[in-house]
């Protein structure tokens, strides 16, 4: 491998040492600790769009407190207008919490003779390094989008397609990391 090609994977594991904020990631490059980084990048991935959901969930709520009003004897129930927003909202959250199953349930590397023998295990390693730093990342972004929603913006619009773009993309990345691996036996 040439000196050029190590600084750009040196680059990868800096980046994704850096969004996970942790020095004791080994960018896949111990193999005792393969399941530990792994485990690490899912669990950072996992942290943002639960922040994410977080988000939308306490905007929800606010929404919902101003929106519905108490219930009186006279109107027990709230508008039916305000019960379809709330069920799309809630939808929304839904499709959140989806995809931090999906990415905290992901299925883990097992690099092993099998592995290696049917992967190039360096390259491998390698694409798997650079979907994990993509997914951080993007992760990342959508916890940072969310955190601009509130109650007072749900109130005067639904301002979830400003989300739609990022959950797309860590949506489209979890499905990368799923194909990166699944050329390899896994668990």
């Amino acid at each position: 491998m040439d000196r050029r090609m190590q600084e750009i994977e040196g680059g990868f594991e800096r980046e994704l040492g850096a969004l996970l904020g942790s020095v004791n990631f080994s960018g896949y490059t111990d193999r005792a600790r393969l399941r530990s980084d792994d485990l690490a990048v899912r669990s950072a991935a996992s942290r943002y769009v639960l922040d994410a959901k977080e988000c939308v969930s306490s905007a929800i709520s606010g929404w919902w407190n101003s929106a519905a009003g108490e219930p009186t004897r006279e109107n027990p129930f709230p508008k039916p207008e305000v019960s379809k927003k709330l069920r799309e909202m809630r939808a929304f959250e839904q499709s959140l919490a989806e995809i931090e199953t999906a990415i905290r349930g992901a299925t883990a590397p097992d690099f092993d003779a099998v592995w290696n023998v049917r992967n190039d295990g360096a390259s491998a390693l390698q694409a798997l390094l650079n979907v994990d730093t993509m997914l951080v990342a993007r992760a990342r972004a959508l916890a940072e989008a969310a955190r601009a929603i509130t109650a007072q913006t749900l109130a005067e619009a639904l301002p979830f397609a400003a989300l739609a773009q990022p959950l797309a993309d860590v949506e489209s990345v979890v499905r990368e990391r799923k194909a990166a691996l699944s050329d390899g036996r896994s668990r």
